[in-house]
């Protein structure tokens, strides 16, 4: 079984509005690269900032500049000119497909009724990663895959915890972006053999690596020892 959801047999994604795709859209921006406790508390600001696409799509210097004043927001100017420009990216993508959902649809030929050819929906679903990356200022391959996995898409999220829980078994060469690819694949693996999606398995691996999760394979002094993969930990092994 090979957990990949799609069009044909799950909409995952069914009744969401371009306005609330764009909304979460913006929250994967600012996550990118923060901890979780620091975004957190800032997505109702972060919401009111940005309230829908068409607003922001007429923002200029002059709301970003105001932005940058707003003590509730997280100051960070690229990623604020980045969601303003993104606003206008989503109303293009909007206005040739009908939707946004229409437009994630559009990369659906590998998403076949049933049982799928898996190599043909992987063609896909990378097709549909590098266009939003190419299409969406701040959507790097990490916060690409972020953001396609909350609805749904067959990808982990390869931050910094994932990757270093990761490395540290010996399953990826390093936790750099030269190995996000493994990453994902890994994940997809973990996901047919315990047969569950692979958004359990990017918890999993976040919660193993977040000091205020699981608090087990942190960056600096890792409880090894609680650790029931220490037998085949590489980093554990000291190889």
């Amino acid at each position: 079984m090979v957990i990949l959801f799609h069009f044909g047999t799950l909409d995952y994604f069914f009744g969401e509005t371009d306005d609330r795709f764009f909304k979460n859209h913006a929250s994967v921006i600012f996550f990118s690269g923060l901890k979780v406790s620091t975004v957190e508390p800032r997505l109702q600001a972060i919401h009111g900032a940005f309230p829908d696409i068409n607003t922001v799509s007429a923002y200029g210097d002059k709301q970003i500049d105001a932005l940058m004043g707003d003590p509730d927001l997280i100051r960070n100017r690229a990623k604020i000119t980045a969601v303003v420009r993104n606003a206008r990216s989503f109303q293009a993508i909007i206005s040739r497909h009908g939707s946004f959902r229409a437009y994630l649809r559009s990369f659906d030929e590998g998403f076949p009724e049933g049982a799928g050819d898996s190599a043909r929906i992987l063609d896909d679903l990378d097709r549909l990663q590098a266009d939003l990356m190419n299409r969406l200022a701040y959507f790097g391959p990490a916060t690409t895959r972020h953001f396609l996995m909350d609805y749904g898409f067959s990808f982990i999220k390869p931050d910094v915890h994932v990757m270093r829980v990761l490395h540290r078994l010996g399953l990826v060469r390093t936790t750099c972006e030269g190995s996000y690819r493994d990453a994902v694949r890994i994940g997809r693996l973990i996901a047919d053999a315990v047969d569950v999606p692979i958004r359990y398995v990017d918890t999993v691996l976040v919660s193993l690596g977040m000091t205020s999760e699981a608090n087990v394979c942190r960056k600096t002094d890792p409880l090894c020892d609680d650790c029931l993969l220490r037998s085949r930990c590489a980093y554990y092994h000291g190889l």
